[in-house]
This record gives structure tokens, sequence and C-alpha cells, in this order.
């Protein structure tokens, strides 16, 4: 169901946890099945030198935080702007269909913290 690389971010994730005296932060919510995402961004010459957060929900959308975390570090704001959802889900190897908000609640919330900062 869910591919080796989903399941290992779910289940060891990277870079989880607050970020103090963070550029950029930004929350949000799936109203329709309750996950819950908070970004913190560090950033630096228009770039994300750091991607912290927390997640409350299912294992798709921990692991798309996770992953996330991991491509934008580096990653120019303007790259940041225009990441998809589904260049998340291929990182993960796939998201079934059924699950495919995850990565664009991911997605949201990562566009929110960059405003912010």
């Amino acid at each position: 169901m869910f591919s080796e690389t989903l399941l290992d971010h779910f289940q060891h994730p990277r870079n989880a946890g607050e970020l103090p005296d963070a550029d950029g932060e930004a929350t949000g919510e799936n109203p329709v099945c309750g996950d819950r995402l908070h970004i913190w961004l560090r950033m630096t010459d228009g770039h994300i030198r750091e991607m912290r957060w927390r997640a409350e929900g299912c294992a798709p959308v921990i692991a798309a935080a996770s992953v996330t975390s991991e491509m934008v570090r580096g990653m120019d704001i303007d790259a940041v702007r225009r990441l998809r959802a589904e260049s998340i889900a291929d990182a993960l190897g796939g998201i079934p269909k059924r699950k495919e908000h995850a990565a664009a609640l991911v997605v949201m919330v990562l566009r929110r913290a960059v405003v912010t900062g």
C-alpha cells in the first residue's frame, strides 16, 4: 500500500520539531481528514536554509513533511513557490490516490511560511 520510502519517512521522520527564531512560520489543517501541520523556516539570501515541522495525522502527511524538509534545503524561494504536491509524492515513491491531500497540505503550509518570511 505505501512505498518503502514513504514508510521510512513515517517511521524515521527527518527534521521534526520546532525551529526557534524562524524567519517564516505557518500552520494549516485539512478539515476533511483532520491532518494538521505546522512549518517553521530559516531563510537566508533568498534560500531555505532549514525547515522544521510538526504534524498530526496520517502516515502520508508525516512522510510528506519529512521528505519536503529535505527537498527544500538550499532551494531558492521562487522554486519553493513552484513546488507541486506531485513532486513530493514522487519523492516518496508515490502516495495512494485517497491520501494525495497529504502532499497538498504540505505545499499549502510551506507556501504560507515562505510568505511570512
